[in-house]
């Protein structure tokens, strides 16, 4: 029999796109329900918490896409995402974990926080506001106000907080771009490995995701001699619009 999947969150959550792909990449079908930041408790409540993601299997549910990753593994060992052996799930469990301390933060979230607020910064939360509404109508009021909303929000303000800010952020963004390369090494995947793992679908997402939905239109990236490939071999591996957003927010198509 086949499992009823549902994934719950916002689409604009990096740690719910990564659940997506882990989903897509194992070919297991799925639900997607999105949730209102500003009434959770309507959709996840049943989670005794607010977090997003969480996925629910039948009757079971788990939430943190890193644990979920190895639920889905545990479930599902077919195109495993911490790889083969323990070696190999070290290298991808080290990779994640500085994904989720660093890349993550350090890319997205920290130029909410410490960026210009400037139009363009406004006009890219707007946008993101719209695509959070479309999953769960969030109402005028709230759309309105979403740069003030990302740039304070409680988890944003904590992970910001644990990087080092004294590091200016153009410099971070550099640096956490070499750090990418390096972990990537002689690929074709990260950590040097030969298929897409958990590691890759911590990064993968975060990086396509803002240039399909037209955060962005200028993706350097695509100029990069090793991490361009790496892109397109794992943009392979998965659909085109693995976003769980509706194909018309899809303004700049995949590049390869």
């Amino acid at each position: 029999m086949t499992a009823d999947i549902t994934l719950y969150g916002y689409t604009t959550s990096p740690f719910v796109r990564k659940v997506s792909c882990y989903l897509y990449y194992k070919g297991l079908p799925f639900n997607f329900v999105g949730v209102s930041p500003v009434e959770p408790d309507k959709t996840i409540g049943f989670s005794g918490g607010t977090q997003v993601p969480v996925l629910k299997i039948d009757d079971e549910w788990r939430t943190d896409s890193s644990p979920i990753g190895h639920w889905l593994d545990a479930l599902y060992p077919e195109k495993p995402l911490l790889g083969k052996g323990e070696a190999e799930r070290d290298i991808i469990t080290n990779i994640d974990d500085w994904a989720s301390a660093q890349f993550i933060p350090g890319m997205i979230f920290r130029s909410a926080v410490d960026g210009e607020k400037n139009e363009a910064f406004k006009k890219r939360a707007w946008r993101l506001a719209e695509i959070v509404s479309s999953g769960a109508t969030l109402p005028d009021h709230i759309q309105k106000a979403w740069p003030d909303v990302i740039a304070t929000a409680p988890f944003i303000q904590h992970m910001v907080n644990e990087l080092d800010r004294t590091e200016p952020l153009l410099a971070m963004q550099q640096r956490l771009i070499m750090e990418l390369t390096a972990h990537l090494g002689d690929g074709p995947f990260l950590g040097g490995l030969s298929a897409p793992s958990l590691a890759d679908f911590a990064i993968y997402p975060q990086i396509m995701f803002n240039y399909q939905v037209g955060l962005i239109n200028d993706l350097i990236l695509l100029q990069h001699p090793t991490l361009a490939p790496w892109l397109e071999r794992v943009g392979n591996t998965l659909p085109r619009n693995p976003w769980c957003v509706d194909e018309s927010f899809i303004v700049n198509k995949w590049p390869f």
